[in-house]
Formats: C-alpha cells, sequence, structure tokens
C-alpha cells in the first residue's frame, strides 16, 4: 500500500481498497490523510522533537496526560507514555510489581491470563499470550509465573457449558486458580475488556464484576488492557466503560494516536501508584513530545467530529446489516460492539465446528480481489473500520461479503 485516503487504501498499482482493518491491526481511528496531525508533528518537532524521559518533563507528555485523565475510567488519573502496545503491557505488569514489592508483598510475581488472549510480544507480554503461536514457542521457556484461566467465549464454550445456566463458570472458575497458585503469589489478572482472540467477543454483562470482586478479595491487581479497544472502537472512549467496573491499571495504543506515530501509555490509580517512589522503568523515548503532540491533535479530532457517537451508530448498523448475512449455512454467530464486529464462521451450524484456515483465507483473498481489506481472527472473520465510516460504506463492505461467502459456499458444494 503506498497511500491512504478517508477510509480507503490505495496499491502501488492505483487500486483502491475499502480498509475494514483500520491499517491491518486496527489503529486508524480518524482515517488516513489528516494533514492537521502531520502539522501537529512537523509543529511539534520545530519545538522540540526529543529529550530524555529521565528526572524531565515536556508539555505535550503533561497535557496528554491531563487529557487522559478527563476521559479514562474515573481513578486512573496517572500516566506514562512508552512506543506501542506490548511495551505498554510490559509496563504495566512492572506497575503490578513494584507496586506489591513496595506494600512488603515480595512473593507476588505470578501473572493471571486467559486462553486465547493476545497481550503483545515483548518478554514480560509473552508471559501473557494465551495462544499457541510461534512467536510464544520459538521463544520458550519464558518467564516463570504464567497462569492461564479460560476466555468467556460462550459461542464455543471450553467448558462445555451454556448461559445461563453456566452461572459464568469460566469467571467464577478464577478463584479456584487463584487458590491452587497460592494468591499470595499472584500479582495481576491481565484481559481485554472485549476480546480480539476469538474476533470482538464481548463477555456476559456481569463478567467483568466477578472478576473484579474475585481480584478484590485476595488483593490482586486488575489491568485492563485497552490497546485494541480504547478511544471510540466499541462506540464509547473505552471497553470496560461498558462494564461498570474500575481497573487498577490500563494499558492503551493504536487509536490513541491513530498510528500516525507509535504511541503507547499506561494508566493507573494512586492507590497503585502511592506506594512506589519511583517507578523502576526507563527507556530512550518514554513521554515522547512528537508522540504526546500527535495523540493530542488525534484526540481533539474525536472529539471535534464526534467520532465516539458515530463509531456508535455506525456500529448498531454495521451489525444490524452483517445479520442480514446469518442466512448463509457457513455464518455461525455475527457480533460486534461498537465498530468491532465479527463474524464466526463453522462448517455445522448445529454443532460449530470449526472452519478450516485455509478457505478463510480464500475469503479474504475474494474480498481483496473485490477492493475489500479484511482480516481473520480465531476462526472469525473480523472487522475494525475507520470510526468516520459512513452507511453507504458498510453497505458497499457487506455487499462484497455477501458475494465472498456465497462464492465460497458454492466451491464447497453447499
Amino acid at each position: 500500500m503506498v497511500r491512504g485516503e478517508g477510509v480507503r487504501v490505495f496499491d502501488q498499482d492505483g487500486k483502491s481498497y475499502l480498509d475494514l482493518t483500520s491499517g491491518g491491526t486496527r489503529p486508524v481511528h480518524v482515517g488516513y490523510g489528516r494533514k492537521e496531525i502531520a502539522q501537529a508533528v512537523y509543529d511539534q518537532i520545530c519545538e522540540l522533537p526529543y529529550f530524555t524521559p529521565m528526572q524531565f518533563a515536556n508539555p505535550p507528555a503533561i497535557k496528554l496526560a491531563e487529557t487522559l485523565a478527563e476521559i479514562a475510567p474515573k481513578k486512573i488519573n496517572q500516566f506514562t507514555f512508552v512506543s506501542g502496545g506490548s511495551e505498554a503491557v510490559e509496563a504495566a505488569i512492572k506497575f503490578a510489581r513494584q507496586y506489591h514489592h513496595a506494600r512488603g508483598d515480595k512473593r507476588r510475581y505470578k501473572v493471571m491470563s486467559r486462553r486465547g488472549a493476545y497481550h503483545g510480544v515483548t518478554g514480560g507480554a509473552l508471559q501473557a499470550l494465551g495462544i499457541v503461536l510461534p512467536m510464544r514457542q520459538i521463544m520458550e521457556p519464558l518467564s516463570p509465573g504464567a497462569i492461564f484461566v479460560e476466555s468467556p467465549y460462550c459461542y464455543r464454550c471450553p467448558l462445555h457449558l451454556t448461559y445461563p445456566d453456566c452461572n459464568l463458570a469460566c469467571a467464577r472458575d478464577v478463584e479456584r486458580m487463584i487458590q491452587f497458585e497460592d494468591p499470595e503469589q499472584v500479582s495481576v489478572f491481565i484481559g481485554e475488556p472485549i476480546q480480539q482472540g476469538f474476533g470482538a467477543y464481548a463477555p456476559r454483562k456481569e463478567y467483568w464484576k466477578i472478576i473484579r470482586k474475585i481480584c478484590d478479595d485476595y488483593g490482586i491487581l486488575l489491568i485492563i488492557d485497552e490497546v485494541i479497544c480504547g478511544f471510540g472502537r466499541t462506540g464509547r472512549w473505552f471497553g470496560i466503560d461498558h462494564f461498570d467496573i474500575q481497573p487498577d491499571i490500563m494499558t492503551m495504543a493504536k487509536g490513541i494516536s491513530s498510528g500516525y506515530l507509535p504511541l503507547g501509555a499506561v494508566g493507573v490509580t494512586d492507590e497503585v501508584m502511592d506506594p512506589i517512589d519511583i517507578f523502576q522503568h526507563l527507556h530512550t523515548y518514554g513521554n515522547h513530545p512528537v508522540s504526546c503532540a500527535t495523540a493530542l491533535k488525534n484526540i481533539e479530532i474525536i472529539k471535534r467530529e464526534n467520532l465516539i457517537e458515530n463509531s456508535h451508530k455506525m456500529g448498531i448498523y454495521f451489525l444490524e446489516r452483517l445479520k442480514t448475512l446469518e442466512h448463509h449455512p457457513i455464518v455461525g454467530e455475527v457480533r460486534g460492539t461498537g465498530l468491532w464486529t465479527a463474524i464466526d464462521l463453522t462448517t455445522d451450524k448445529g454443532k460449530r465446528l470449526l472452519f478450516p484456515g485455509d478457505r478463510m483465507n480464500r475469503i479474504i483473498d475474494r474480498a481483496k480481489g473485490k477492493g475489500l481489506i479484511i482480516k481473520t481472527m480465531g476462526h472469525a472473520l473480523e472487522f475494525a473500520p475507520p470510526l468516520i465510516i459512513r452507511k453507504e460504506e458498510i453497505n458497499e463492505a457487506v455487499e462484497i461479503l455477501d458475494q465472498c461467502l456465497t462464492e465460497e459456499e458454492k466451491e464447497m458444494g453447499l
């Protein structure tokens, strides 16, 4: 790809594609070609391109921290800035470790994550990676202390139960795992409010309240990973806003700068920060003034153009249009929150059998040939367009998806 404009990208041959992935990894919330962001970058480079975060602050980082404190869950009010999502997760795990250490709980080092979870590729983040992938396997053995519990994936429940009769066993079983691992050794529970691992999968409403209470009961910090969900992706500023709970630590990236420059962030509460005299975490590009200036302009655009509200409204419309595809024999479940939606595919709707990966890739190739960029996540087709998308572009996308599914079904003899 060589150029982007609005919700479309263009390849080296000049062919246009409607991008339902916001740049593949979903960061481009405000769309492509924002000259005012480029101007903000230029202005900051001229003013102050860089100065060390060691013992020094800079105005864009201070202003961004103040801005985030206004929109984040109410107790998240202290921030540090890094270069991306993986580093944010790494720093968040370090925050938790230093919090416990400062309080005298020096045995607390274990990190609890979920099977199917993705939290990045640095050393600490890999420790929380709940997916069997070469990026984890090649690097094993990893640091000790990883604990994995089941995800709230109701469509293909790993516990072979059915909601609501299950009484959310996937959440309640977390307590049993903590007891098994020794509560005095568990530092954090980390999770995305809505999971990418299965394709835009939101848990049942009461799930996070159960997890929050268990963490409180055992003195465990709760890290909410908003790297994908944050900054309007789900129709609210942050994904956890849908679940009415308070995180102790929150990670952010992607939509914080719409991908115009690399940036990640970690937010903590006063309760987490108070025992820590100095956060023992330093790298060259921390609190980078140009990246922070980029984020400030990006958030200004999100507010000015009411993109959170647009994500909510267009998300409802997108989900309605995707549900018109449920008649397809290979469409198992259509789901979504805001402008993060997915189609879980299956070869048997009754048994919810897994859909072959090679056939999913063929559907993606068919879509690309018709001018639509989509991706897979788990066994689902996943969609996360820029938050500026309009109804006519959603209609265009769904028509192409309908064609692609029909073509694949014909090839399958369905």
